[in-house]
């Protein structure tokens, strides 16, 4: 449980994005925005996306919207290989004559490459005040996804 609670709080932070990761967003119409987040490899997806379905609630707040749907979303994680050095291992035998001493031995050196995993995602977000019209798979209501993951995470205004 330590070791989970230390690792989670090397996550991205929910922040503009940086060189650890983060929120961007670009408009594409009065009320329609692509929203991403970027996280580390210590921020898992499920993160990765509320912290996403956040920006586009604070953003639509700052519109003057009450509702959003998310018209779409796409996969933006990726692997990356990280090498974390080299570590060498040196084993054999000495032997000793009288004044002297002789090694005969082998070294191995091995890469220390590992493969990490960085959540992303992109959606589509369409604003509306009030109920939008129309079949939505599911209806945010701004303030209560804030309210919602702000206290999930912990994020204090």
């Amino acid at each position: 449980m330590i070791l989970v609670a230390v690792l989670g709080g090397c996550a991205t932070a929910y922040q503009p994005m940086g060189d650890t990761g983060g929120f961007y967003h670009q408009k594409v119409a009065e009320n329609a925005y692509i929203i991403g987040f970027k996280g580390n490899g210590f921020t898992d997806s499920q993160r990765a996306n509320d912290f996403a379905k956040l920006r586009a609630a604070e953003i639509g707040v700052k519109l003057g919207f009450t509702h959003f749907v998310i018209e779409g979303s796409l996969d933006k994680s990726l692997t990356q290989i990280v090498n974390m050095g080299s570590t060498t291992t040196t084993s054999g035998n000495v032997y000793g004559y009288v004044n002297s001493a002789s090694f005969y031995g082998t070294s191995r050196t091995t890469n220390n490459a590992m493969p990490v995993f960085k959540p992303g995602v992109e959606i589509g977000v369409l604003y509306s005040e009030g109920v939008p019209e129309g079949r939505h798979l599911e209806v945010f209501v701004i303030q209560d996804v804030i309210n919602e993951l702000k206290a999930k995470y912990k994020i204090t205004p």
